[in-house]
């Protein structure tokens, strides 16, 4: 009996807990669109700083790579802001619609940061590129991230 209510109970505990965590995700598919995209930002760019820090070895084509697919996505970002779409897990503020051409300007300077990048092949070029790369992530989510 007793292995029978502890099986019972971790299964509850098991369903409970993948209850919650999928609430945590957006609903709306504009925004998980945009969270997909900032999240393989998001990263790239911490490989990116771990590997500035010394967290992780200086790996030239490893940060070659993370700075293309960081500019990639920094393309797509106005796009992906191009439909005005709630969701209570977005974090996009309001003000992004409001002043949009400040918003897409804000985009093309992380693209033109990350492109940048694509040529590192020293740890001081990493920091430098990363100057203007966590330069321009800083520079938006100021102003447009909740």
């Amino acid at each position: 009996m007793f292995k029978f209510k502890f099986k019972t109970s971790l299964a509850a505990v098991a369903v409970l807990a993948t209850a919650s965590v999928a609430f945590a995700y957006a609903q709306n598919p504009h925004v998980q669109k945009r969270q997909e995209a900032m999240g393989l930002i998001g990263s790239n760019a911490k490989k990116l700083n771990q590997m500035s820090k010394g967290q992780l070895p200086f790996d030239a084509a490893m940060a070659q790579a993370a700075f293309v697919a960081i500019s990639q996505k920094a393309a797509e970002v106005p796009a992906l802001f191009e439909t005005e779409a709630e969701d209570p897990e977005s974090d996009a503020a309001d003000e992004i619609w409001f002043l949009w051409d400040e918003f897409v300007t804000k985009a093309e300077a992380l693209e033109a940061a990350a492109s940048a990048g694509t040529g590192v092949d020293s740890p001081a070029a990493l920091e430098t590129a990363l100057q203007g790369l966590n330069g321009a992530c800083k520079s938006c989510h100021s102003q447009f991230k909740l």
